[in-house]
């Protein structure tokens, strides 16, 4: 890339100057290059791979999934049904993405990891690195024991160098920042997507909302919730905030026992509108929808009069 050929000519010319500038010598002269460099380092574009909602393939929309590229690295929030191959339309192969994000462990939210991972390893990734609520540990464990089935075969003929144990990592958000790196700082908060009592079997389940923080921009995932104060102040001053929202056709859709579950612990247009509001978020992004009307976004803008998009798949979105 041409980022990286210019790191190599500003480090040579260092180099020729004496290396370093230590104290008592001249400083070497700051290069236009240099300026692009950093500047490259966080140029910001996010490419809304999938923007379905629930489980189930749809014929308009591929499972939830975003790509977030900061400089010339890529991180991926959620991984839903298809998110490969939607990656390959994007222009980026499976073995360029190292680490994923997963908001919440709904199999909506992670359907696609299957074939993302096992194509990652056999092209020969170095590693998947995936981050998520509790429970992230059990996935990983889970997905090495279904590409350990394909690597008894491709470990001979293909002389794979890692197993899928040391293949696959796993972080589960324990305190903030959930992650960090020299590019981005990702915060977690947990949010009113699940309500389960102490008693509940699925009791240690949770769900979170994201914020990434670069080069002084912010980025906010809101994942799957119900309106939630603790998701109004993550929000707070972001640049672009997307949200997930069910629609009016969307609530209708589903079996009497799951409405509770829509009305509670999603957001409606109404909703979407106030939360972007009270937050002052400067652009909305719809996502995890399913079929919105024009009703639908007209509610949204009667609760806010911000820049809003309607996500479709593919789109992209520069910051």
């Amino acid at each position: 890339m041409m980022v990286d050929r210019l790191r190599t000519v500003a480090a040579a010319l260092v180099l020729l100057a004496g290396g370093p500038a230590c104290a008592g010598t001249a400083s070497a002269p700051v290069l236009a290059s240099d300026t692009a460099v950093a500047s490259d380092a966080h140029a910001v574009t996010m490419t809304l791979l999938g923007t379905g909602g629930g489980p189930g393939g749809r014929v308009d929309r591929s499972g939830i999934a975003t790509l977030v590229q900061i400089g010339d690295r890529n991180y991926l929030v959620d991984a839903g049904d298809g998110v490969s191959r939607q990656l390959a339309h994007a222009g980026i192969g499976d073995v360029e993405i190292p680490v994923v994000f997963l908001t919440h462990l709904h199999d909506d939210h992670y359907a696609g990891l299957t074939a993302l991972a096992t194509f990652a390893y056999t092209l020969r990734s170095r590693n998947l690195h995936l981050v998520g609520p509790a429970g992230t540990d059990q996935l990983r464990t889970a997905l090495a024991a279904m590409l350990q089935v394909s690597a008894n075969i491709r470990m001979v003929e293909n002389r794979l160098p890692l197993t899928p144990d040391q293949f696959l990592h796993a972080t589960q958000f324990t305190q903030n920042p959930v992650y960090q790196d020299d590019r981005v700082t990702v915060t977690a908060i947990e949010n009113h997507h699940f309500r389960f009592g102490p008693e509940s079997p699925a009791a240690t389940n949770k769900s979170y909302s994201l914020r990434f923080e670069t080069g002084g921009r912010v980025i906010v995932f809101t994942g799957d919730t119900g309106p939630d104060p603790r998701v109004d102040e993550l929000a707070r001053g972001a640049d672009i905030m997307f949200a997930e929202m069910v629609s009016a056709a969307d609530r209708l859709a589903v079996p009497p026992q799951v409405l509770r579950h829509m009305d509670e612990e999603h957001l409606s247009p109404t909703e979407v509108g106030l939360l972007a509001t009270r937050a002052g978020v400067r652009k909305l992004v719809l996502t995890h929808i399913g079929d919105v009307s024009e009703e639908d976004i007209a509610e949204v803008r009667r609760n806010y009069s911000g820049e809003l998009v309607v996500g479709t798949d593919l789109a992209e979105i520069a910051l």
